[in-house]
Parts: C-alpha cells; structure tokens; sequence
C-alpha cells in the first residue's frame, strides 16, 4: 500500500503507470507538482490484477484544491490542448475559456 509523504494527499489512484502518465502530464503542465507512486511489482511485472498494479496520483497538500478542480473540468470534457503545446500536446490540457467555475 502507498503511503503519502509527509505534506502529500492521494489524488486517486488508476491501473499502472500508463493510464498515470497523461494525469501527471495535465497536472505539470498547469503547474501542479505531482508524482506516481506504486507497488514495485506492478511496474515491473505489468501487473494491473487485483491492485498489484495500482498507482496513486500524489499532489502536495497545498495543490489539492486546484488539482481536484483540474481533474472535475477534465471529467466534464472542459480541457483542450492549448495552441501553443510543446510537444507531448496531451501536457497542455487547460481549462477552455469560459467554462472557468465562478
């Protein structure tokens, strides 16, 4: 079981390290410091049964609220990739003019 570090909260938690890399992705690129943490096994074996391939999205405490926030506008398909991307373009999501919450 993964354990946040001290000043760390557990975003969620996907199947292997592939489904995290886009979420990390998003995360860096609107400047939300974000790292993945799993069972060693999972990431060398490939594993993703019964958890062993699980991986938590970890965010420091003080990034939770706009993380939270990026990932609710990311579900609601409130992303685009901005124009101006370097490349991997799925590193520039942002929130799309106008559908910003009040």
């Amino acid at each position: 079981m993964v354990r946040p570090a001290e000043g760390e909260v557990e975003l969620l938690r996907v199947d292997g390290v592939i489904a995290a890399e886009p979420i990390l992705a998003a995360l860096r690129a609107n400047g939300i410091p974000a790292r993945a943490a799993g069972e060693a096994l999972g990431s060398v074996y490939g594993l993703t049964l019964d958890g062993l391939g699980e991986v938590a999205i970890l965010v420091p405490r003080e990034f939770e609220e706009q993380a939270r926030e990026l990932l609710a506008a990311a579900e609601r398909r409130e992303l685009e990739v901005s124009e101006d991307a370097p490349e991997p373009a799925i590193a520039n999501l942002v929130p799309r003019p106008g559908d910003e919450e009040p």
